[in-house]
């Protein structure tokens, strides 16, 4: 696995001016838009997202085929924070335990007590949602669905051919 920054896409590097001044990848696959089969499979959720999904990302220029098993996992991980928030909604953030501690012997019965001490834990949810709300974030970037990574996302017209100053300027 590749360590480090991901690779720039050329179409950025060519808007940018290939600030870095690498050689251009002139075989970079060119996919046509297209929208990807639903997977039954799909939790009632995650069907709901990627319906929406698949019409705003259309509609942005940037769905291809290629794209079904990311856009997939986008709309799990969304369905799982939908999950995620209600049980915490339902159980709280909290919960409370009890964590025995010792034992007290009262001398003149000889009858033993646990000694108590009740402790407050986060529900296991809340950091689950946490991680979940991570990987979502990541899947919104890599489809240019935030602010920042919109702004780095370039669409061309796939019906017409550009020459190479129009892609430079525009």
């Amino acid at each position: 696995m590749a360590v480090g920054r991901k690779t720039t896409p050329t179409a950025l590097k060519l808007v940018t001016g290939n600030p870095g001044k690498r050689p251009l990848n002139k075989k970079e696959p060119k996919l046509e838009a297209g929208i990807p089969r639903m997977p039954a499979y799909l939790s009632p959720r995650a069907k709901a997202a990627w319906k929406k999904l698949t019409k705003l990302l259309k509609d942005m220029g940037v769905l291809t085929l290629a794209d079904g098993m990311a856009l997939e996992r986008l709309c799990d991980v969304y369905s799982e924070i939908l999950d995620l928030r209600d049980e915490i909604k339902q159980n709280g953030r909290t919960y409370q335990s009890i964590k025995i501690i010792g034992e007290n012997i009262d001398e003149d019965t000889r009858e033993v007590t646990q000694v108590e001490q009740m402790l407050m834990k986060a529900n296991p949810a809340v950091q689950m949602l946490a991680d979940a709300d991570r990987r979502f974030k990541a899947y919104l970037v890599e489809f240019g669905l935030t602010p920042s990574a919109r702004s780095k996302v370039q669409v061309t017209d796939g019906d017409k051919k550009k020459d190479e100053i129009d892609e430079f300027f525009g």
